[in-house]
């Protein structure tokens, strides 16, 4: 897990896959079902007080193949808030993944922006393995 941002950054502390609708996290990942994937995030204090909307980017990559199978993203427009930093967990739905095999070795690779008038703040993670069932 990362430390805090500084109070003019954004990050993801963590990127993990989970059981649809859940908080349920997987090691293991049937294919042919459907499932989320949850960042948690952090907005420090002073980018948080001109924060405008935020992007969070994310691909699933078959390691054992290297390429990627699937990706989605979730855009957010937010409203500035005072003297405070701003956490969220965010909720990226995924489809069943097709062009996998049982036992393919998975990893999630996210990017967060998020836009504050004219500035911007990227982070990126990269999560622990998952493997296919």
């Amino acid at each position: 897990m990362a430390a805090a941002p500084n109070a003019f950054d954004a990050q993801i502390n963590s990127l993990y896959p989970v059981r649809k609708n859940t908080d349920f996290t997987i090691s293991v990942l049937d294919a042919t079902k459907p499932f989320d994937v949850l960042a948690d995030v952090e907005i420090g204090e002073g980018l948080n007080e001109f924060v405008m909307k935020h992007l969070l980017q994310v691909s699933v990559i078959n390691r054992s193949t290297a390429t990627r199978v699937a990706f989605a993203d979730l855009a957010e427009d937010l409203k500035a808030e005072d003297n405070t930093p701003r956490t969220a967990r965010l909720r990226v739905p995924f489809g069943p993944l097709l062009n996998v095999n049982s036992g393919d070795v998975m990893e999630l690779v996210a990017t967060y922006t998020v836009t504050a008038g004219v500035n911007t703040s990227v982070s990126n993670e990269i999560s622990d393995t998952f493997t296919i069932q």
